[in-house]
């Protein structure tokens, strides 16, 4: 048997559902209202520019025929029937958009009015600016001809083009702007009514759920006071099985360890192993690359080394990533001249960095440092890579400042920033910060994780800051020799 007040709260919460859905619903129709209204508005706007360069160019073409018809220098007739033509084209492809017809390259077509100007009634628009369209293309031939038009024709143009046409075009922003008008109406009437259910389904759940769920908790207030001296009474209890829980976490803990040191373990020999069909598929791709190819192939071929470089640095990320977190790394710190490795690494990334079109250079320096060479320069190169695969103008500086008994290996770069909430996330494993427009081959997210565990393994501190839209500067702490 349910008990009552499982009942109550089934049923109070079922209620407080619907109430929830309904307002949702309301606004959801408040929002589709309001996106009509901006829709009903755009187009209405769009029909009067359109309409309104009909009536400009309508008068252009009427200007354009009576010049051509005092014209008597062919070389200005010609120019003439150039720009009358222009026009004429324009003045064709708003008609064709007003009245439904427009092709994909001319723009939206905005549709005819809700009573058909175009072509319902007794005198529809579309055959007049059908044949005020045909009469300038034969002015335009007879111009193109060496001939000038033909003078009642000339008249006949004129005439329509600053009387009737004009004011058919006139009536036709009125009636859009009728219809508009009508529609805005209608909108605002279905938006005060949803506002009203609105706020009408509130007021009924104010009376039917939250008074009686007020009502409740004071009942269940009371009951948790009479329940209070069962609960001291069960602390005793409790607090053994908390010391029995606590022994439970920790067995989890060592085993939740054990399973991290062999998913390592697994990692590492999985990208072991992984690295002799890479080797294979290499092969095979040098043997591909001697053979004659077509253009497709080739660039199949150009497909297929890039997936396979791709591969390649994933596994390798891979495998760094397992070996620090399964502890096989261990440094062998030594004392090292900087120069030689910031000259190696300057030259080494300045192809990739000159085929981006940035700047590399590394400040020289005498500074002799206390690190392991190999682990410091794997955590310079992910930096400096990093800050070029960011990077798409200006460029990127490498350089060294001393802070007590400290240097700090400073990489900075021109690129769009950090944002605050992502400085700590981006050291995490395979998280790239949302770049629409990247090469998705140019890494995985591994770099900086990389950067993280060595830097830890060798106690060098990492800092990161940044100024969105102006580029980011990290830095590693390494002790100066002794």
């Amino acid at each position: 048997m349910i008990p009552t007040g499982t009942t109550t709260a089934r049923w109070m919460t079922v209620r407080y559902a619907l109430a929830l859905t309904l307002i949702a619903l309301g606004t959801l129709a408040g929002f589709v209202m309001t996106e009509g209204v901006i829709g009903q508005h755009e187009r209405m706007l769009e029909v009067v520019n359109v309409s309104g360069r009909q009536r400009m160019l309508s008068q252009r073409t009427a200007l354009l025929v009576e010049r051509l018809k005092t014209a008597a220098d062919p070389a200005v007739r010609t120019d003439l029937a150039r720009q009358l033509a222009e026009t004429t084209d324009m003045f064709e492809a708003a008609h064709r958009r007003l009245s439904g017809r427009a092709g994909p390259e001319e723009g939206p077509p905005l549709g005819p009015p809700p009573n058909d100007l175009f072509h319902g009634g007794a005198d529809p628009l579309d055959p007049v600016v059908t044949g005020h369209i045909a009469a300038l293309r034969r002015v335009i031939a007879a111009a193109a001809a060496g001939q000038p038009p033909d003078p009642a024709e000339a008249d006949r143009i004129t005439s329509q083009a600053l009387g009737p046409l004009l004011d058919r075009l006139e009536e036709m922003v009125a009636l859009y702007q009728e219809e508009g008008e009508a529609g805005f109406h209608t909108l605002h009437q279905l938006g005060l009514a949803a506002l009203l259910i609105t706020l009408l389904i509130l007021a009924v759940e104010a009376l039917a759920i939250f008074r009686p769920m007020t009502r409740q908790v004071r009942r269940q207030f009371t009951e948790i006071l009479r329940m209070a001296e069962t609960i001291e009474r069960a602390n005793a209890t409790l607090e053994q099985q908390v010391r029995e829980r606590t022994a439970e976490l920790h067995a989890a803990k060592s085993a939740a360890e054990q399973a991290h040191r062999a998913k390592s373990r697994f990692l590492a020999h999985a990208s072991h192993d992984l690295q002799q069909p890479l080797q294979a598929i290499g092969m095979f791709t040098g043997m591909l690359e001697r053979q004659p190819q077509s253009a497709k192939a080739a660039a199949l071929l150009t497909d297929l080394k890039a997936a396979q470089r791709s591969m390649r640095d994933l596994l390798n990320a891979i495998l760094d990533i397992s070996k620090l977190e399964s502890g096989a790394v261990t440094p062998k710190p030594a004392d090292l001249p900087l120069s030689p490795l910031l000259d190696q690494l300057e030259a080494e990334f300045a192809g990739l960095a000159e085929a981006k079109g940035l700047r590399l250079r590394a400040v020289p320096t005498n500074a002799v440092v206390r690190s392991d060479p190999a682990l410091l320069e794997r955590i310079v190169r992910n930096l400096i890579a990093n800050a070029i695969r960011y990077t798409e103008t200006g460029g990127v500086l490498v350089g060294c400042r001393t802070r007590g008994d400290r240097l700090w290996i400073e990489v900075y770069d021109t690129g769009r920033g950090i944002a605050e909430p992502d400085r700590q996330r981006i050291f995490e494993e395979f998280v790239q910060l949302d770049r629409p427009d990247r090469d998705r081959s140019e890494g995985i997210g591994l770099g900086l994780a990389i950067v993280e565990r060595l830097a830890r393994l060798l106690e060098h501190p990492v800092t990161v800051r940044s100024a969105e839209g102006r580029g980011t500067v990290f830095a590693v702490g390494v002790p100066l020799a002794g």
